[in-house]
């Protein structure tokens, strides 16, 4: 970790298997596209965010002219415990940070865990602020779809 390292982390009541899937199954369902996608760059709403699921898999956008644009290479995928990408929405891809979000049983459900890391370029510093304010807005949205679709889980 670099002294510009975010960390972020929120309890979630539901399982690690579950809170892992809507994490990754339901990305487009939580992730906030309306205001940070490659569409909303441009004042658009993108048709759909994606996670296809695997090491080698990618999180995408489909953008509103309906093309791709890639937003991370995923380089672990472990159902129930870790996803590790190379995070480059909106940036080329050898400028990429690192992502790592761990999902670890508590007593009352789970608790997730994210590191963003890979600021120590020059210029990152602003880079690694707006991002820190960012993903706790991102994460909130996540949080409230946990919730939401929490009690259809448990039950």
């Amino acid at each position: 970790m670099t002294a510009n390292s975010i960390r972020k982390s929120l309890t979630v009541p539901i399982r690690p298997a579950d809170a892992f899937r809507l994490f990754t199954e339901g990305f487009g369902d939580w992730w906030p596209g309306a205001s940070h996608s490659v569409s909303a760059a441009k004042g658009a709403k993108p048709r759909e965010i994606r996670v296809t699921p695997r090491e080698g898999g990618h999180i995408t956008e489909v953008k509103a002219d309906g093309e791709l644009a890639r937003w991370a290479t995923i380089t672990v995928f472990e159902p129930g415990r870790r996803l590790a990408f190379d995070w480059y929405l909106g940036r080329n891809e050898e400028d990429a940070t690192q992502v790592e979000v761990t999902f670890t049983p508590v007593d009352t459900g789970t608790l997730v865990e994210l590191t963003h890391d890979g600021f120590d370029r020059p210029g990152e510093v602003a880079v690694a602020v707006d991002y820190a304010v960012a993903w706790d807005f991102v994460l909130r949205r996540y949080r409230l779809v946990v919730v939401r679709n929490g009690a259809l889980i448990i039950a």
